[in-house]
């Protein structure tokens, strides 16, 4: 029998076949949904995805613990094996949390960092960040990095997110530091503008898809990046990943894909929406908000603008999606893996320790 082109580099490279094994022996048959599980939060941050935009804040967030318990069973029984929770603040409601944990013994939360999660639940928790500590208490009212790592700084589950803007790029070695002396991971994320304040498809020039505005911004008050600062950013992490690599989770080509200065999704130019975006494109992934609706049309972050959207959970899975595309040569394959690699420290518990 004659073997594949996947086939032959496997069987050459023990190292490629046993990295490749692994993630399919522990991420082959993940379904993750989003969960949207409170509208409250103890912090208005600057940009929020939450609350800039009518595509999450606007629902009703009064559903019971029964409820919840009786829509979590039901997302078992539909096949959801990987959660990720959102919203606002989830550790706002820790008693919808204990709950997902009778369910489920992987996941994310996505939270600020500001509050205590209960050491005992199984997932992983993503702490946003914006900036060294001035910078993110400006742009969060309050000094929330501090709070995160008195909070979080030696747990195992946490990885610090630092979503990179036009205010912050010269912070980033600062913020890489201060995590690696406290002992935690750290990952970057770029700020994608909101549909609010972006483009309604391809035809909009570059000088004004990447002008953007903040959702407290003025014309000197900038989050968005601009095409020029992605080489910048590209640079910086190339420095960082060489200087830091016990403490950055980050793959060296999701760095040149994510700051190439292309729109990295085809948009559909008469809703705006991305036509090759893997979370969209899922046949199990939904975006539940707070009344546990959904809407097909919904991503991962339902507010941004997709002709701007490098957030990291998106681009990710597009780039993890597209293995026939990495199949032509062994070094293509190896970026794939890798960046597939990455994806699995991000999001699960001890992949390192694994098997």
């Amino acid at each position: 029998m004659q073997r594949s082109r996947l086939d032959h580099y496997l069987l050459d490279n023990p190292s490629l076949q046993r990295r490749y094994k692994k993630i399919k022996k522990h991420v082959n048959r993940l379904i993750i949904s989003g969960y949207d599980i409170t509208n409250r939060c103890n912090l208005r941050c600057k940009g929020c995805y939450f609350f800039e935009g009518e595509r999450s804040s606007n629902f009703n967030d009064d559903r019971t613990l029964d409820e919840f318990d009786a829509f979590f069973a039901s997302e078992v029984k539909r096949g959801v094996t990987m959660p990720h929770f959102a919203g606002a603040e989830p550790a706002k409601v820790p008693e919808r949390l204990a709950l997902a944990a009778k369910y489920w013994n992987r996941g994310v939360i996505y939270t600020n960092g500001t509050l205590p999660i209960a050491p005992d639940l199984p997932f992983m928790l993503h702490i946003s960040l914006w900036g060294a500590e001035e910078t993110d208490a400006r742009l969060r009212g309050k000094h929330a990095f501090r709070s995160a790592l008195d909070n979080f700084s030696r747990d195992a589950r946490a990885v610090f997110i630092f979503t990179i803007n036009r205010q912050n790029i010269g912070e980033m070695a600062e913020v890489t530091d201060i995590c690696a002396q406290h002992g935690t991971k750290l990952s970057f994320n770029h700020y994608s503008p909101t549909r609010w304040y972006g483009s309604s498809g391809t035809e909009m020039p570059n000088e004004i898809r990447f002008r953007g505005k903040g959702r407290f911004s003025g014309p000197d008050d900038q989050l968005a990046l601009r095409l020029e600062d992605l080489n910048i950013i590209r640079g910086h992490i190339r420095e960082l990943l060489i200087r830091y690599p016990d403490t950055l989770i980050y793959s060296s080509y999701y760095n040149e894909r994510i700051n190439s200065p292309d729109v990295l999704f085809n948009i559909d130019s008469q809703t705006g929406v991305a036509t090759n975006c893997a979370i969209l494109n899922s046949a199990h992934h939904r975006e539940y908000r707070t009344d546990l609706t959904w809407d097909d049309a919904d991503c991962c972050i339902p507010n941004t603008d997709c002709a701007t959207c490098r957030h990291y959970v998106a681009n990710y899975s597009k780039i993890m999606g597209e293995f026939h595309n990495h199949l032509d040569s062994i070094d293509q394959f190896d970026r794939w893996l890798e960046v597939y690699e990455t994806w699995c420290k991000l999001n699960i518990r001890n992949w390192d320790t694994l098997d």
